[in-house]
C-alpha cells in the first residue's frame, strides 16, 4: 500500500484523485479477476499441482512481476518532471 501512495506523490491533487480512482476500479479488480481466471484455467488444463510444481510456478510469477515492476518504474515521472508538465498544461489552457 505504501508503494501505491509513493507513485502519486509527484502529481497534483486532481491527477492524484483521478489516478487513484482509475487504478482502483480497473487495476485491482481487473487484476484479481484475471488472476482468478488464469488459475482456474491452469488447474483445469494441468490438474492439481503438487508442492514442487506450485513453488516453481510461484518463483516464475515473482520474477516476471519483478521485471515488469522494474520496467514500469522508469515511466513514473520525478516530482520535477511532473511539476513541469503540470505547469506547461496549465499555461496552455489559459
Amino acid at each position: 500500500r505504501m508503494l501505491d501512495e509513493m507513485v502519486y506523490v509527484p502529481l497534483d491533487f486532481e491527477s492524484r484523485f483521478v489516478g487513484k480512482e482509475i487504478i482502483g476500479v480497473f487495476g485491482y479488480r481487473l487484476g484479481k479477476s484475471l488472476m482468478s481466471l488464469s488459475l482456474s484455467a491452469l488447474t483445469s488444463a494441468f490438474g492439481n499441482f503438487n508442492l514442487q510444481q506450485l513453488s516453481i510456478f510461484c518463483d516464475i510469477a515473482a520474477l516476471a512481476w519483478a521485471k515488469t515492476a522494474w520496467d514500469l518504474s522508469s515511466l513514473v515521472p520525478t516530482r520535477k518532471e511532473a511539476q513541469e508538465t503540470y505547469t506547461a498544461a496549465k499555461k496552455k489552457n489559459r
